[in-house]
This record gives structure tokens, C-alpha cells and sequence, in this order.
């Protein structure tokens, strides 16, 4: 279905034609227990969509489209294991590899990473200087690092009793280098190379670098378990090529999705951060979500509801950005994961039958952590002449002080952007009537950071049904990343000036390479 050509999408264009429904004070109004009849509870996660320019008569609408667009065939396809990655043919894996009782294959993967990070843990297996493991750093780029680094940094309170620190090096940038550097000793120090495919050509470069590092400190002696190297991927044949032994490599679905990975050997990181205890209730969070959304009709089903306000912002209001504003520090890293997942997942404009969409998908999506937002850009919420929705995440926390002030300020700003105010100085007049989500968590675990990520990874599948594209390829990003394969080849077999580029590009480079 192209939903552009459908009679309810003409509807609900209808339906946003009318600034009533843009009116919240005036929707509270007529609806007295708006607030209730609004809000929705799943596990540890609380969700009030009351401030927004939606009713629940228009979420119902809005479930029609769903309807049409075969939504509910679509989730059971997708918990199914049914191809629904059209372009390349396969399921999409990453509700399976979470699932506690998974496949046998499944199991065995998550096993042999469980078997390796016991190994290093006791001391059974050292670095290749035959040192105890004090440091892992994280080698790899885009799913392969967000994913992990916000989970770790999310439950960086929980750190094992082996304390051991987790660092990421996702960049080829020399600063980065310099600085992971100065926070580690090599000697102690185990890499993990995360990619699915292993042709990422930052992740390779920096895993070289990492390397001839190695090479030239004394004592570096690798043995068939005292490894500085273990590999995350689906390739196992390109790990071995990378001189890492098979007891190191640790294989995952090649059916999951990068960014959609860090419920597999790709969240070796965290794992290594909280232990295998906590890195199953991680898996169970998200399992719980994954049940929800399944099993919940849609009325109440909070990654479908998310999905519909983000659809009818984006196609009916044509709002083209949305903010995700997690008031915790220890989710500050949330807005730059679901930035990736969300517009590389459904930044398209093809259709799942081949056509061109003639309506948006994706918001432009930023944030940042609320408090230092609210002194950078919330005066633009305010006043701007831009409107866009908000989710505000908090989490309680009944034993501290300081955390309940950050939640004041987080409600305080949401009453502010909805209700303006009536100032006599014109320049001081805040008119109100922004738009905003708020979500609670009932505290920070692995199990609610598992909900969490795993609601918003659903509420990404919902918009894709609806806009019939296809979330889990990302064909815009292999086209720069084979551009710059391209030009390294060229370069290392000194065919440059053979190279096919435009001028703009050719001028450019010559001018970095000399």
C-alpha cells in the first residue's frame, strides 16, 4: 500500500485541517480526564501523551491507516522470522536473539560470548601479554557502537566487581586515538572488534592501528588463549583472515540488523561491563517489550501509539524534526542512538514495491540531556516559530534528592512549552501549545533500559509499515562507504588519476592528500 493513496490518509489530511485539534489547553478542556485517558503502563514504563495535538478518537483513526497497511500481519511476520527485509531476503533477527529460550543456534553464540567473558573475568584467559584484562575498548562504528556504549554508560552504576572499564574507539580520527591512549594500558587491554560484516573500513583501520601498536611493545606473544583481540561478527571467515583463532570469535544472526545488535555478541561490551546476570535481564527487558507489542491491542499498545503521533506529526502536521530529551545523565547517549536507528532505518524514499513516496518519512531527529538542553536550545521550543514534539524520558528515583529536581525541571519545561504564558512584555511572551510526550521509568535497570530500547526499536518497524518502506537495509550509506573503498584501492595501487569523480570532489582530495 502506498498510504499517500489511500482514502483514510485523505481523512486524517482532513482531520489536521482543523487547529482544534492543535489546541491542547482547549483539548483538555472538553475532555476532563484527558491526563488518564492519555497515558499507558507497560512493565517499568509509564507514557503520558496528553500534551500533545492528538485525542483518543484520532489515535483511533490513525489505527484504521495501521490496519490498512496489514500492521498486525506485518508484527507476526516479523516475530515469525518470515523475510520481511525484502532487498536482501531475509528475517529480521534481533527479537529472536534476545529471546532467553532462542534457537539452539542462537544459544550457542550467546554461550561461547558468555564462555569467553568468564574466561577473561578469572583470569583463565589474559591479554596477549599474558596480563589480566583491566580494560576493554570497543572497536567499531555506527550499531556497532551506539547501541553498546549507551547501554554501558546507561548502567555504569551497576559495573561488576571486576571493575573493569569499558572504553570505545569508533573513530580513525588521531584525537581519538591519542585519547583512548591516555586512558588505558595496551599491555592490559582487550579489543573488541565489532562488525557484522567486517568490511567497515574505519573499524579494519583502526583494528590495524591497535595492532601495529601491539607489535611494537616487548613481551607481545599471543597464544591460543591469551588473545589482546576478540571479534563480534556474522563473518566468521573474515575474522579468521584477521588472525583472531575461532575460540575468540564470537558469531551472531547474520539476520540481525547492525543497529539493531546490541542484544548480540555485539553487546560483548556491556556484558563485560555488568556480568552475565545483568546482561540477561537486559535481554528480558527487552523480551517483555517484545511480548507487549506482539500480544497488545493496538489501543494501548505504547510502540504502536508512539508510531501513529510520530506519523501524524510528520505526513498530516509536517513537523520535520523531533527531540528526545532524557532527563538522566546516564541516558545522555539515547538521543544520538535513536537518531541512527530511526533515520537509518526509514530515512527512504522508494517504496517497498519500487515506486517513489510522494510524502516524509523520517523526522530529524536530535537531543540531548535535559538539563543542559534547557540552557542550549529549549528557547527555541519556546519562542521559535518552529514547533516539533518532544519526548521527555525521566527516571525515578525516590532516594535522591538531586534526581527529583531534574524531573521537576523536566515537568516543569513540558507544563511551560504547553501552557505559555500571558505576558504583558511582548518580548517575554511564550504562547504555549508546544507539543510534548513525556515518559517515565520506574528506575534505570538492565531490564527497563531493555524495555526502553526495545519500544523505540519497535515503534521504527511501525512507521515503516505505514510508509511501506523497508527499515532494515541502508543502501544510502554502502553507496559513500563503496565511494571511499573506491578511492583507498586507487590509492594503494597509485591509480588515482584514474579515479572517476567530479571535479568538486577530485579538487578536494588532492588538495587533503597533498
Amino acid at each position: 500500500m502506498n498510504p499517500d493513496f489511500s482514502d483514510q490518509w485523505d481523512k486524517l489530511k482532513h482531520i489536521a485541517s482543523n487547529h482544534d485539534i492543535r489546541d491542547i489547553q482547549g483539548l483538555f478542556a472538553i475532555d476532563t480526564n484527558r491526563n488518564q485517558n492519555l497515558s499507558f503502563e507497560a512493565h517499568d514504563i509509564f507514557i503520558d501523551f496528553s500534551k500533545n495535538w492528538m485525542t483518543a478518537d484520532l489515535f483511533s483513526q490513525l489505527i484504521t491507516l495501521a490496519n490498512e497497511a496489514q500492521l498486525k500481519n506485518k508484527i507476526e511476520a516479523l516475530f515469525a522470522g518470515k523475510p520481511i527485509n525484502i532487498s536482501e531476503k531475509k528475517p529480521a533477527a534481533h527479537t529472536s536473539q534476545r529471546k532467553l529460550k532462542a534457537t539452539e543456534k542462537i544459544v550457542q553464540d550467546r554461550e561461547k560470548m558468555f564462555f569467553i567473558a568468564e574466561n577473561y573475568f578469572s583470569g583463565v584467559y589474559k591479554t596477549a601479554f599474558n596480563k589480566k584484562v583491566k580494560t576493554v575498548v570497543n572497536i567499531g562504528i555506527g550499531g556497532s557502537y551506539l547501541g553498546p556504549k549507551l547501554a554501558v554508560q546507561a548502567l555504569s552504576d551497576l559495573q561488576t566487581s571486576n571493575d573493569i572499564k569499558v572504553l570505545f574507539f569508533p573513530s580513525v580520527d588521531d584525537v581519538a586515538l591519542v585519547s583512548l591512549l591516555q586512558n588505558c594500558d595496551l599491555t592490559s587491554t582487550l579489543f573488541c572488534v565489532s562488525s557484522k560484516s567486517l568490511g567497515t573500513i574505519e573499524t579494519i583501520s583502526n583494528k590495524k592501528t591497535i595492532l601495529d601498536l601491539l607489535k611494537n611493545i616487548t613481551d607481545y606473544n599471543p597464544s591460543s588463549a591469551n588473545q589482546s583481540f576478540v571479534v563480534a561478527t556474522t563473518n566468521q571467515d573474515k575474522a579468521k583472515e584477521l588472525a583472531i583463532p575461532s575460540s575468540h570469535i564470537m558469531p551472531f544472526d547474520h539476520a540481525t540488523g547492525g543497529r539493531f545488535s546490541v542484544w548480540s555478541s555485539i553487546g560483548f561490551p556491556v556484558l563485560m561491563a555488568i556480568g552475565r546476570e545483568k546482561f540477561l535481564q537486559f535481554l528480558a527487558g527487552a523480551e517483555c517489550m517484545d511480548e507487549h507489542f506482539a500480544q497488545t491491542d493496538f489501543q494501548h499498545n505504547i510502540p504502536v501509539l508512539m508510531a501513529l503521533l510520530s506519523v501524524w506529526y510528520r505526513n498530516f502536521i509536517d513537523l520535520p524534526a523531533y527531540a528526545v530529551i532524557p532527563y538522566d545523565v546516564r541516558l545522555r547517549n539515547l538521543p544520538a542512538w535513536l537518531q541512527q536507528l530511526m533515520m537509518e532505518s526509514n530515512g527512504k524514499m522508494i517504496d517497498q514495491n519500487g515506486r517513489n513516496l510522494d510524502i516524509s518519512t523520517s523526522p530529524w531527529v536530535f537531543g540531548d540531556h535535559g538539563q543542559l538542553s534547557q540552557h542550549a536550545f529549549f528557547q527555541t521550543f519556546h519562542q521559535g516559530n518552529d514547533i516539533l514534539p518532544i519526548d521527555f524520558i525521566g527516571v525515578i528515583d525516590k532516594n535522591s534528592e538531586n534526581q527529583n529536581f531534574l524531573l521537576i525541571n523536566m515537568l516543569a519545561q513540558s507544563a511551560a512549552l504547553m501552557n505559555g504564558n500571558k505576558s504583558n512584555n511582548i518580548q517575554n511572551l511564550c504562547p504555549g501549545n508546544r507539543p510534548s510526550t513525556t515518559i517515565l521509568l520506574k528506575e534505570l535497570t538492565p531490564s527497563s533500559l531493555g524495555q526502553l530500547l526495545a519500544m523505540y526499536e519497535h515503534m521504527i518497524f511501525v512507521q515503516s509499515v505505514i510508509w511501506n518502506i523497508n527499515c532494515f537495509d541502508q543502501p544510502g550509506v554502502e553507496l559513500g562507504k563503496n565511494i571511499a573503498k573506491n578511492i583507498v584501492s586507487h590509492l594503494k595501487d597509485g591509480t588515482l588519476g584514474d579515479i572517476n569523480l567530479d571535479k568538486s570532489t577530485k579538487q578536494l582530495l588532492n588538495r587533503v592528500l597533498k
